[in-house]
């Protein structure tokens, strides 16, 4: 029953079609012109100098470095700059905006000290305090300047919005009929009176769509990988923190982890990323079959399928999440796609006195909505058999 499954779901042309569109998508995407490019050996050597983590010393000399370059002390004319001043500017920069950062991070931790101290132990506004400054005291120095290469374009396929509508409409495409054409062509009621009709042939299907799943991400991460590993000629940068992720660097994708809380090296929200976007795929694929089992109609089940990934997500977009919106937007199927964005920076939500972090509690509330879903679709489909 599996491979019969496997080989309804892998049969049908328009997911190739749309596979390729993507990947065509990803290689113009990867070929796009971007700033800095810090393959160059010359970065190598500066790195030498600047890279690591930042002190007050690095701090202070590239600040007083771009200030005489500002007043045209070290260069004339614009024009006049070598590859070489460029790229010394660059990485000037760099250091100069993670010290900034890092001051940023120290003014921080002294609110929340005071916060502490002025609060009763008992509250909420205690907790919640007490457990950011627990996180940022874990990342006290690892601001700073890293040859990260490749890394900064690993985490989306192209750019967070994006990843979100190509992996929702391969799920939507792969998945919605399997249900469905078995309604349409009046198969169902055959299928549910054979011997494995109303429960193992449920849990085949769903085998058969978590299996899709792997195969589509994968694929989709390994074109992403080797595309990054030619534009980039590297893996430097694997094991350094996260916070060296700056938005728009090697990238089209804005996501900036400069200040995020977490204590995280490169390759383990690589890591982290890749396992929940596959356990999101796989709860908007029970959330498809949930629609399909109950609709009967391919057509019907894509729409519907879409508008409950693609409203939330429009809203998102837009800019239109204020006030109880805004919940619907911060807590719908196409966040679980953009993982990487769960940890950009600090949220957390109030469960019964408690500060719960946004990633956990995002996939806490999936993961029982994923469980109602499963129940029901395997109780509508062995009901169906009832009605006819």
């Amino acid at each position: 029953m599996f491979k019969h499954e496997c080989y309804k779901i892998f049969t049908k042309k328009s997911i190739y079609i749309v596979f390729f569109l993507i990947v065509l998508t990803m290689i113009y995407a990867n070929n796009l012109p971007t700033d800095m490019i810090m393959k160059e050996e010359i970065y190598e050597e500066l790195y030498e100098t600047f890279g690591g983590p930042v002190t007050e010393e690095k701090g202070k000399y590239v600040r007083e470095k771009m200030r005489e370059s500002d007043a045209g002390e070290l260069v004339d004319e614009i024009s006049s700059r070598t590859f070489e001043d460029k790229a010394t500017g660059e990485v000037h920069f760099s250091v100069a905006l993670a010290h900034m950062i890092k001051e940023q991070l120290n003014e921080r931790k002294n609110i929340l000290e005071s916060k502490i101290e002025n609060s009763d132990k008992s509250s909420y506004e205690y907790k919640d305090a007490e457990k950011e400054l627990t996180m940022l005291n874990q990342i006290d120095n690892t601001h700073g300047f890293y040859l990260i290469r490749m890394w900064q374009g690993m985490f989306d396929f192209i750019e967070p919005a994006t990843t979100v509508i190509f992996l929702s409409v391969l799920i939507i495409l792969g998945l919605t009929p399997v249900f469905s054409d078995e309604y349409t062509k009046r198969t169902a009621g055959l299928i549910l009176a054979t011997k494995h009709g109303k429960r193992k042939i449920i849990t085949a299907k769903i085998m058969a769509a978590i299996t899709y799943i792997v195969i589509v991400i994968t694929s989709l991460h390994l074109v992403n990988g080797i595309l990054k590993w030619i534009k980039h000629g590297g893996i430097d940068g694997w094991n350094a923190p996260i916070q060296g992720l700056s938005g728009g660097i090697d990238t089209i994708s804005m996501m900036e982890y400069a200040h995020s809380p977490y204590d995280l090296a490169v390759w383990e929200l690589y890591g982290l990323t890749f396992f929940l976007q596959f356990i999101g795929a796989v709860v908007i694929a029970i959330m498809v079959l949930f629609v399909s089992v109950n609709t009967k109609n391919s057509m019907i089940a894509l729409f519907i399928s879409g508008a409950i990934i693609g409203i939330p997500f429009m809203i998102s977009q837009i800019g239109l999440d204020r006030g109880i919106i805004q919940h619907l937007a911060n807590f719908n199927y196409s966040e679980l796609i953009k993982a990487a964005g769960l940890f950009e920076e600090y949220i957390t939500y109030n469960i019964f006195g408690q500060p719960i972090l946004y990633p956990t509690l995002l996939f806490s509330i999936f993961g029982i909505i994923t469980a109602l879903l499963l129940y029901f679709t395997y109780y509508q489909h062995r009901n169906y058999q009832v009605k006819n």
